[in-house]
C-alpha cells in the first residue's frame, strides 16, 4: 500500500488522530475500567520518535483484507486504516513453538514504560490470520483490546463468547484467555498497562516463561 507522491506518512501525522480517538472510544464505553484507560491514552505524547514503516508475512499475507472489513461504522477506522498499512509490523513467533503456531503479527505503536512515564501503558495494532488458534495463555499486564474487523472464538478464564468488530474487551492481570479466528483475519487495537515487563505464560505450560512478542 502506498502513498500517491510515494513517500510514506509519519507516524507523527497518524498517531495523534489514533490515540485522541482511542481515548473517545474509552470514555464512551460503560465499561469503568476502559473509562480509566481513557486518561492514560490522554497522557501519552502525541510526538514520538519516528518507527519505520515494516512489514511481515502475516501482514503481507491479509492486512489489506483486514482493513477493508472494518466496518464504516467503527469510531477508530479511518485512523487505523491510516495507521495500519504504515505501522512497524512484526511477526510474533513467542520463542516457542511447542505452544504457539504462529500465524499472528503485531506493530507496537506507544511504549510509555517506565522511566518514560510511571503509570506505564504500551499499545499497538494486533492481526491474526483466519483459521488461526492463539492458545490460552496470561500475563501479569493488564489488557485491553478493541476489535476492528474479522470474528473469533473468545474465552477469558471460564466465560467464552464471540468477539466482533465494535467489541472492547477487558483482560484482568493474569487472566487466561484464547481467541481462535474464524475465516476472516482478526484486526485489533490493544492496550497493556500495569506491569509491562512481568511475566508471559501459557496455560499448558504455567511454570515455563515466555517472550513477550
Amino acid at each position: 500500500m502506498g502513498v500517491p507522491d510515494g513517500r510514506e506518512p509519519l507516524m507523527s501525522q497518524y498517531l495523534p488522530t489514533l490515540l485522541d480517538q482511542v481515548a473517545q472510544t474509552c470514555r464512551s464505553s460503560s465499561d469503568p475500567e476502559f473509562r480509566l484507560l481513557s486518561n492514560q491514552i490522554d497522557r501519552v505524547p502525541r510526538e514520538k520518535p519516528e518507527k519505520e514503516s515494516l512489514t511481515c508475512p502475516t501482514s503481507e499475507l491479509c492486512l489489506e483484507t483486514a482493513i477493508q472489513g472494518i466496518p464504516a461504522d467503527h469510531l477508530l477506522r479511518d485512523a487505523v486504516a491510516q495507521a495500519a498499512p504504515f505501522s512497524p509490523w512484526e511477526e510474533a513467533s513467542r520463542g516457542v513453538p511447542e505452544f504457539f503456531p504462529g500465524g499472528y503479527a503485531y506493530a507496537m505503536l506507544a511504549d510509555e514504560s517506565p522511566p518514560a512515564d510511571d503509570d506505564p501503558v504500551r499499545m499497538g495494532l494486533l492481526l491474526q490470520r483466519g483459521n488461526i488458534p492463539y492458545p490460552g495463555h496470561a500475563h501479569d499486564a493488564e489488557e485491553f483490546y478493541f476489535i476492528l474487523s474479522g470474528e473469533a472464538h473468545w474465552r477469558i478464564d471460564a466465560r467464552e463468547f464471540t468477539a466482533r468488530p465494535g467489541d472492547l474487551i477487558h483482560h484482568a492481570p493474569c487472566a487466561v484467555h484464547a481467541m481462535q479466528t474464524g475465516s476472516a483475519p482478526l484486526l485489533a487495537l490493544w492496550v497493556w498497562r500495569g506491569n509491562l515487563s512481568g511475566r508471559f505464560w501459557y496455560e499448558s505450560a504455567p511454570d515455563v516463561d515466555c517472550p513477550r512478542s
